[in-house]
């Protein structure tokens, strides 16, 4: 019996999944921020390609074509779960890619963490001088820090989503919203 379908398997997931399907449809205000999360990843590959394209000093020479293709892979992986929700204007959907997405930054964050090809002293660079403040702080060790935190968080979150996309998309399959799954009338 799978997951999706013994609602006393897991039941933290099913009390998730009730509050999440009734929730399901994103309000116009949520729908019309999602192309402003993918401005924000769009921000985010062209720092990070300034830094490829300039010699910044960022990049050290252990940064190749693996290291670029999860980094950049990461990135991207972030805009199909906003791409779905803004199209399909429900949240569940956009769970599946999200659980892909969590999966490839751990694959990303796990390798970039154990190469670390980054020079954080050059981080702030590619910034106008009178705003690297924002970021000069960053150091290579709180950026380990976090990729670390990345690495465990996207694990953890890949397997989450999964079962949450599963478990919702059984709630909103059946025909009464407010029935919980293991409280059916079956004899």
């Amino acid at each position: 019996m799978g997951v999706a379908e013994d609602s006393s398997e897991f039941p933290w997931i099913w009390d998730r999944a009730e509050k999440e399907a009734k929730a399901d449809v994103l309000s116009f205000p949520e729908r019309m921020g999602q192309p402003f999360a993918i401005v924000g990843l769009l921000f985010l590959i062209a720092f990070v390609a300034i830094h490829q394209t300039r010699p910044t000093g960022f990049f050290t020479d252990e940064f190749g074509t693996v290291a670029a293709v999860l980094l950049y892979g990461q990135l991207l992986a972030g805009m199909p779960p906003v791409i779905v929700r803004f199209f399909t204007g429900r949240k569940n959907p956009g769970r599946l890619f999200e659980a892909g997405g969590m999966a490839v930054t751990f694959v990303a964050s796990f390798y970039l963490l154990v190469v670390f090809p980054f020079n954080f002293a050059h981080f702030a660079e590619p910034l106008p001088g009178s705003l690297e403040f924002l970021i000069d702080w960053v150091s290579g060790t709180f950026a380990r820090l976090i990729l670390g935190f990345a690495v465990l968080m996207s694990a953890i979150f890949s397997i989450h989503n999964l079962l949450l996309y599963l478990a919702v998309k059984k709630r909103l399959s059946e025909p009464e919203l407010d029935a919980h799954p293991s409280k059916s009338s079956e004899p």
